[in-house]
């Protein structure tokens, strides 16, 4: 209990990461309601939707989303061992346990937690990790890289890679697309940044971009060269991403949206998609952030 009022005091004052916090070694929250496995990498990952817990103790919400998204914290889980195998080294993962009808994570406290007070302590918790995280991540490295982990079900089969573009700002034309103003609204302006002589398309869309990367290894993506306009409906990123990810701080990031059939189903399609998305990242990172996870 000691070792949680640490690290819970040293979060929400805002330092940054604690000498106490060992690499690989979980930390909890309140009533270990959210999870978090301190990293030694450049990359940071969530798993908001996946919890199981549902304590009497904690009101049932009584609007918007409530189900469960099936699976991913399994998924988040293989995605860090899979890291861990391919470079020896782990990365940041924050979890929260407790089930989306009694908190949503991704939502601002208002709506994710309809006014359980219990709820908006453990809010508070798992932002505070994610911030915590992102800072240490920052300071070892000089800038990070975040991933909000979800689950969908879409008809059309397919990763959904939440910019937090909007569908039809998609379908602009690529002098808009390349445009300031368009950069200004996405998740990986710190990216533009560090390549500013390089389109902004070539990142999102182009042969190099993580949906290319993710369709080469087997798991079509968007958006993509395939497809640069997502169809509908599309994920396009939540609070999570708009709260952690400024560009200011050194920070970009993305919200992947798993789809449910041929990759969360079954525990061989969450592996391979898991592999799949590390060997991604193992080009993506070095190409756009200049971060060697290995």
């Amino acid at each position: 209990m000691i070792r949680f009022l640490f690290v819970s005091c040293l979060a929400f004052a805002g330092h940054s990461f604690s000498a106490d916090l060992k690499v690989g070694e979980p930390v909890f929250g309140s009533d270990h309601y959210t999870e978090y496995v301190p990293g030694e990498l450049p990359l940071v990952i969530s798993s908001p939707h996946g919890g199981a817990l549902k304590p009497e103790s904690v009101a049932n919400r009584t609007s918007g989303v409530r189900d469960a998204d099936a699976n991913t914290q399994d998924l988040a889980r293989r995605i860090t061992a899979e890291i861990r195998k391919q470079t020896g080294k782990q990365v940041h993962l924050i979890i929260s346990h407790l089930h989306r009808s009694k908190l949503d994570p991704n939502r601002e406290i208002v709506e994710a937690t309809q006014g359980d007070k219990t709820a908006e302590k453990v809010w508070a918790e798992y932002h505070a990790f994610i911030d915590l995280a992102l800072k240490a991540a920052v300071a070892r490295h000089g800038r990070a890289f975040f991933i909000d982990l979800h689950g969908q079900s879409h008809k059309d089969v397919r990763v959904e890679l939440g910019y937090m573009h909007s569908t039809s700002s998609y379908a602009k034309p690529t002098d808009k697309l390349n445009g300031p103003e368009f950069i200004a609204t996405g998740s990986l302006m710190f990216i533009n940044q560090i390549h500013p002589d390089r389109p902004y398309t070539d990142l999102i869309l182009g042969p190099q971009s993580l949906g290319a990367l993710l369709e080469e290894r087997g798991f079509l993506a968007t958006p993509s060269p395939r497809m640069p306009v997502p169809t509908e409906p599309y994920f396009r990123g939540g609070y999570t991403v708009a709260r952690h990810v400024v560009a200011d701080l050194k920070i970009a990031g993305l919200q992947i949206e798993a789809n449910r059939v041929r990759l969360r189903d079954t525990s061989t399609n969450r592996q391979c998609f898991a592999e799949s998305l590390v060997s991604a990242l193992l080009v993506y990172l070095p190409k756009w952030m200049n971060l060697e996870l290995k």
